[in-house]
């Protein structure tokens, strides 16, 4: 199945062009943030055309992997909150939901957007007689 936003909308998330290393990157990322997509929204075939708000959160999610801090800023990467103490040495950190897993992941914003192209858990009242 196609992807379902592109590199330019993932550059327009980002604000900037792709550099080709992140180029031959994104394609890949595009395609698993899409399965996770659909896979949340639980439809068997893609809406056509793609809605604009399903490609927004699709290369937000990809947008998100590509923009990550280097791991020696301040902030690990995909971190909510990181502390460090002096003595005796400690660390802590919160890691925002789902970006444990190396792939792009889906926040609970995106599922709210995604929410109303959803093909399940739709609830429906018909008259029994």
């Amino acid at each position: 199945m196609p992807a379902l936003a592109s590199l330019d909308d993932v550059e327009a998330r980002l604000g900037r062009p792709l550099t080709s290393d992140e180029t031959e990157r994104v394609s890949g990322l595009l395609d698993e943030a899409s399965a996770s997509a659909r896979a949340w929204m639980g439809c068997n075939t893609d809406p056509d055309p793609v809605p604009d708000d399903v490609a927004l959160v699709v290369s937000r999610m990809v947008a998100r992997i590509i923009d990550a801090p280097p791991s020696s800023a301040q902030v690990p990467a995909h971190m909510d909150q990181f502390s460090r103490s002096m003595g005796p040495y400690s660390s802590s950190g919160t890691f925002t939901e789902g970006s444990t897993s190396g792939s792009p992941w889906l926040t609970k914003d995106d599922k709210r957007i995604l929410r109303r192209f959803g093909c399940r858990g739709k609830a429906a009242s018909f008259q029994t007689w």
